[in-house]
């Protein structure tokens, strides 16, 4: 029987939702300690009340030994450790009275206990190492927090200001010199941008204008040909037009309208023009010679290439 979605959903709601999520890795060395407990720990430990209280009986369990006040496991090196299972687990040393079947189960065993060392060691360097960057970020709190209580010590909350003399003085501290010129520059600064932003803007809807005046009708003929255009030479594309509009007015009519109008207006923003002329600054290189310049200097890159 294949587990349903909802039974992996319950799985992985302790892990926040995620899946692959691998377990902790369990300690090598918890029931016996391979280093005794540093000073910090014990200072924290000595804060800590735990075990039975006095007068409380302590509770009787067959086979076990209660005790009032837990005890510290016993510290047991790694050589100790590792002597210890060497001598249950040893290789004989009468290898040559062995049988063949025999003395491949010493080698096994004998690769094994050398595996088993390797992991001890490695296990020990890296507990003594965790150990060291523990100790010293427990120095660095302490030395942080002794330097916190020292400057909030009691002759430096005497000192501190009031609200009364906070109340007394002015508000808003008088500025310098310095910073006065650097508020009056800020300020030269802004209004400088915002009255370039301004004709900026006067200037493109200006050039906007200029590019739609093309289709302007100024004179008599103008207008006479416009209507002779719109009422008998395009009365099919005047049909189509309406029938857009019905279909806009229903909503069937199709995207790719929008989509031409939208690549017009990226691309128009992407080349700075407008409508598919020059904009603003395109016109600007040309008055100041920067696109004439820009052009020479390309031809002479093109010419020094070839």
């Amino acid at each position: 029987m294949r587990p349903s979605a909802a039974t992996f959903s319950k799985r992985t709601l302790k892990h926040g939702g995620k899946s692959g999520v691998l377990p902790k890795v369990r300690p090598v060395f918890k029931k016996n300690p391979i280093m005794p407990p540093a000073e910090w720990e014990l200072a924290q430990e000595a804060h800590i009340e735990q075990g039975y209280a006095e007068g409380m009986p302590v509770p009787q369990r067959k086979g076990f030994k209660v005790t009032r006040t837990p005890k510290r496991p016993v510290v047991v090196p790694v050589e100790e450790r590792l002597r210890k299972i060497m001598a249950h687990r040893g290789v004989p040393e009468n290898l040559h009275e062995l049988s063949p079947e025999e003395r491949w189960e010493a080698q096994k065993n004998q690769i094994r206990m050398d595996h088993l060392k390797e992991a001890y060691m490695v296990e020990a360097r890296r507990v003594e190492k965790l150990a060291a960057l523990r100790a010293e970020q427990v120095a660095q709190q302490a030395s942080t927090q002794t330097q916190t209580e020292s400057e909030e010590s009691e002759a430096t909350k005497l000192t501190l200001p009031t609200i009364d003399s906070y109340l007394q003085g002015p508000l808003m501290w008088p500025r310098t010199p310095e910073e006065q010129a650097i508020v009056e520059e800020q300020r030269l600064l802004n209004r400088k941008t915002m009255e370039l932003q301004v004709k900026e803007a006067k200037a493109n809807k200006l050039l906007e204008l200029y590019h739609a005046a093309e289709n302007f009708i100024t004179t008599e003929e103008e207008l006479e040909a416009a209507i002779t255009d719109a009422f008998e030479n395009k009365i099919g594309r005047f049909e189509s037009s309406e029938r857009l509009a019905e279909d806009k007015l229903f909503g069937y009519f199709s995207s790719f309208s929008d989509l031409r109008a939208n690549e017009r207006l990226v691309r128009d923003e992407i080349l700075g023009e407008i409508d598919g002329k020059p904009g603003l600054a395109s016109v600007r290189d040309t008055l100041s010679g920067d696109a004439a310049r820009y052009t020479r200097e390309a031809e002479a890159r093109l010419n020094n290439r070839a």
